[in-house]
């Protein structure tokens, strides 16, 4: 029996041996085991590489809204492709403008109406410019222009012209639309009629360039000045 339990220790004994032998060769060859909930540290870069199509790792967290990843480095990934930043889908990001271009003749009037149809919601900053040619402007006056959503007016600009001369007008504002709305660019002679006239050269050009926010700060504090004496 005595002999039987040592060749059984034996035989065990031999086993253990080629297993921590077979186990000693797969760390040599693949390197340390990843260990859950420690530290885990090399001075080599890890790959990780998937032999057929689909992701090749997968990270899940309790819940939808903890983070995936946490990082302290802030060099640029090369081919990182994100669905969403910060919520927001590519098409969002960015500085994007909408601009409307008139062009051609209209009779004789003493005022226009340009209208940008259904915008969508949102705060924009609003640049126009328009010419009257020399030759349509018949001399009426002064040219003015304002933008206008509703009851809301902005970006009011007038030059007087001449016949010789025409004119022109700039200006510029910030709007909100808290939903889908249309706003025009009206411009009016304050005197007689004007044929109104814009091609490439002298064009009536309209931008709305979204913004991510509108904060009003209110009128600096007033400071009365010493007379002069």
């Amino acid at each position: 029996m005595r002999s039987k339990i040592m060749t059984a220790l034996t035989v065990l004994g031999a086993v253990t041996v080629l297993v921590l032998a077979a186990n000693t060769a797969a760390l040599a060859a693949t390197g340390k085991g990843f260990l859950l909930g420690k530290v885990n540290s090399t001075s080599k870069v890890s790959t990780l590489a998937r032999t057929k199509p689909g992701p090749a790792l997968s990270v899940k967290t309790k819940t939808g809204t903890d983070a995936p990843f946490a990082v302290n480095g802030k060099g640029k990934v090369t081919n990182l492709n994100a669905d969403t930043v910060d919520g927001k889908d590519a098409s969002a990001l960015g500085t994007r403008a909408w601009v409307w271009s008139y062009s051609g003749s209209s009779s004789a009037s003493s005022a226009h109406t340009y209208t940008l149809p259904n915008l969508p919601a949102g705060t924009y900053l609003f640049n126009y410019e328009a010419w009257l040619r020399p030759s349509t402007y018949n001399g009426a006056g002064i040219l003015d222009c304002y933008l206008s959503r509703g009851s809301l007016y902005g970006a009011e600009s007038g030059a007087p012209g001449t016949a010789g001369f025409g004119t022109g007008v700039t200006g510029s504002a910030t709007m909100t639309l808290p939903v889908p709305a249309s706003v025009s660019l009206n411009c009016r002679v304050s005197t007689g009629t004007s044929t109104w006239t814009f091609d490439q050269s002298q064009p009536l050009r309209i931008s709305a360039i979204p913004i991510s926010e509108l904060t009003l700060k209110g009128f600096p504090n007033a400071r009365v000045l010493p007379r002069s004496k």
